[in-house]
């Protein structure tokens, strides 16, 4: 079963350091915390009452309506995919009157982590747990819109961004080379599944069951991940089912291998929560954009040209990996 949102916030390390060291407030009339397209400098935790996420939608004829994504209960928060990934925020977010919260700065919180590793590691993998939900949840409703294929240049090689290279260097030395053909599911929605992917080569479809039909809501390409979600969930139960669209190759790591080195080196804890956090906030975004959704935010994007040394440096430990494992 997957974690509650309750269980993911409350029952951590990061809301045990906000508490303490972040401003409270209350809402008492309804208010904008987060403006699509806007910069913001906070995350906020709610601790009472709730909220609507709402989010621009570009519609047939060019114009622009909107469409309510999430009403939000306690232990849910907003704001850490700008955090993530400097990009401005995809909704809106509207505190509903009689509401609690917990302002957390973007300064305060940088600050932090950078000098606890524990506290690093808890804060990303409480952002990758809610980002989990919150793309199992958007897995369910976002077929309804029509979606056209994106591959923006950010996403590519996102977790070999966050790593190290030792990080790649124990990856490669753990994990399993794995040849598929054109067809293989090699993940199945409700199995159980322990191991996750990395994917050197070829391109995968990624589909859930909705109302007994199978429907595509996104693929994977190389350098991404395959099989994080049910690594954040409990049960370990597979959220989709991901085939292989064309012959591909895949490094398997085992997750018990995974879990031994998060406990014994925090530094990459850390890195490795982080990646899976920064991967899912790009794969939010990217599936609501392919929909025309966060119409506002995309319009006023532009691109950063530090993600394009970032994405130099993530390209050449990737394809370190691709010739050690392709010696095998």
């Amino acid at each position: 079963m997957a974690p509650s949102p309750e269980s993911i916030l409350f029952e951590s390390l990061f809301f045990q350091w906000a508490q303490v060291n972040c401003e409270s407030f209350a809402v008492n009339e309804e208010q904008v915390l987060i403006e699509e397209g806007v910069a913001t400098p906070d995350l906020f935790l709610l601790l009472e009452g709730g909220a609507t996420v709402r989010t621009a939608l570009e519609t047939e004829d060019a114009s622009q309506d909107s469409v309510d994504l999430a009403e939000l209960s306690p232990g849910q928060f907003v704001g850490e995919m700008s955090l993530l990934e400097d990009r401005l925020p995809v909704a809106t977010v509207i505190a509903q009157p009689n509401s609690r919260w917990i302002r957390v700065r973007y300064s305060d919180l940088i600050a932090a982590i950078a000098s606890d590793k524990a506290l690093a590691s808890s804060t990303y993998q409480v952002f990758a747990g809610k980002l989990a939900l919150q793309l199992s949840r958007q897995n369910a409703f976002i077929h309804r819109w029509p979606g056209q294929d994106i591959e923006p240049l950010r996403k590519v090689l996102l977790v070999f961004g966050e790593w190290n290279e030792l990080d790649v260097a124990w990856l490669e030395k753990t994990g399993e080379k794995v040849d598929l053909s054109t067809g293989t599911a090699f993940i199945k929605e409700g199995e159980a599944l322990d191991r996750l992917y990395i994917v050197l080569d070829g391109e995968a479809e990624v589909m859930i069951n909705v109302e007994g039909a199978s429907t595509t809501v996104g693929s994977s390409r190389r350098g991404e991940i395959l099989g994080e979600m049910s690594f954040l969930n409990s049960d370990e139960q597979a959220t989709a089912t991901v085939q292989a669209r064309e012959a591909m190759v895949l490094l398997a790591v085992d997750k018990t291998s995974i879990r031994q080195q998060l406990t014994v080196d925090l530094a990459f804890a850390e890195r490795f929560y982080r990646s899976l956090a920064v991967l899912l906030s790009h794969r939010c975004r990217d599936q609501m954009m392919s929909r025309g959704m966060a119409a506002q935010a995309l319009a006023l994007e532009e691109l950063d040209l530090t993600t394009l040394g970032i994405v130099s440096t993530a390209g050449r430990r990737f394809e370190w990996l691709c010739s050690e494992v392709s010696k095998r």
